[in-house]
């Protein structure tokens, strides 16, 4: 488990690692037999994080309601809006790219959220119910939104994108909850904590594996359109940063300083191994599936900024408000 351990605390490093890679691949072999490797993939990438994810966790949310109700805000209107707006701007007459930066904005929070927000010395344990929270809510508010901003756009398949979050979310959660069960009822509560840990480990490899799919899948796209790849990023840019800068605004505005951080990345931080594993499952090899895989180039190092900018920040002893 020690490389796996290795690979889960260096992840956006190995996430840039696997693009280069993925990029190099598609441009030198054929691709076509990656597709089929797309749900076993997604298997591995998420039943493993579904085991760790206990519904009952989220009693905890009424505990501190204020910040989870923000996140849900920010997260459900906000970045929609935003997403769409960006979107209509930048994508006129290309409905694939439309459809994926939606259905980024509709997949909040990830493993990454808990990893940035301990990074950054905010309140884990709530970062832990903000990513719970969210992405059950995820699951009703996908078809909904789709429909409503897309529908008039692109031709939405609600029945298809159900089967898809059935396949994608639903199944491994029950999967993993019985899981769960399973070991604490064989094995004991103190051998599920030596093994909770290497859960996430291996949901970080099938990350890796799906993000080198995708890459290899749009190396050609990526590579021999350069000018789409700018285009794309500007709309990208500009929606991270005001999910970053509103965030931050309201939270330090309302909330002590850990929950602060908490909040920004619970809003900011979007699942896009998720988007891609759902868009590939449901759309196919569409220009959605690049758009959503160069949206690392942003949300990464994006989220490594604002890291550095609180320590700087918290270095300067400036006053957070106590909210």
């Amino acid at each position: 488990m020690q490389p796996l351990r290795i690979i889960k605390s260096k992840l956006p490093y190995f996430i840039l690692l696997m693009m280069g890679l993925g990029l190099v691949y598609g441009m030198n072999f054929p691709v076509s037999g990656l597709k089929p490797l797309v749900t076993p993939v997604l298997i591995l990438m998420i039943y493993p994080m579904m085991i760790n994810l206990k519904v009952s966790d989220l009693l905890q949310a009424f505990s501190t309601p204020k910040p989870l109700l923000l996140s849900i805000g920010l997260n459900f209107i906000l970045s929609p809006l935003l997403a769409f707006l960006l979107s209509r701007f930048f994508f006129q007459g290309q409905p694939e790219l439309i459809l994926g930066l939606v259905l980024i904005a509709l997949l909040p929070t990830s493993g990454m959220t808990a990893s940035w927000t301990g990074l950054a010395k905010g309140n884990v344990s709530l970062a832990l119910v903000m990513i719970s929270t969210n992405l059950l809510l995820s699951i009703l508010f996908i078809p909904l939104y789709m429909n409503l901003l897309l529908g008039e756009i692109v031709s939405v398949n609600t029945m298809r994108i159900l089967f898809s979050l059935v396949k994608v979310i639903i199944i491994p959660l029950v999967l993993g909850n019985l899981t769960r069960v399973l070991i604490l009822r064989t094995k004991g509560m103190e051998t599920y904590k030596k093994m909770k840990p290497h859960f996430g480990e291996i949901s970080s490899l099938g990350v890796l594996m799906i993000v080198f799919i995708a890459m290899a899948l749009k190396s050609k796209t990526i590579l021999g359109d350069l000018t789409l790849v700018i285009n794309s990023l500007v709309p990208l840019t500009l929606y991270y940063l005001l999910l970053f800068t509103i965030s931050h605004a309201i939270g330090r505005r309302l909330l002590p300083r850990g929950d602060q951080i908490t909040l920004v990345y619970g809003a900011s931080m979007r699942n896009l191994t998720l988007a891609l594993g759902l868009s590939l499952a449901t759309f196919g090899d569409s220009l959605a599936v690049f758009l959503i895989a160069i949206s690392y180039m942003i949300q990464v190092p994006l989220a490594a900024f604002y890291q550095q900018f609180l320590l700087r920040e918290k270095a300067k002893n400036k006053a957070y408000p106590i909210g």
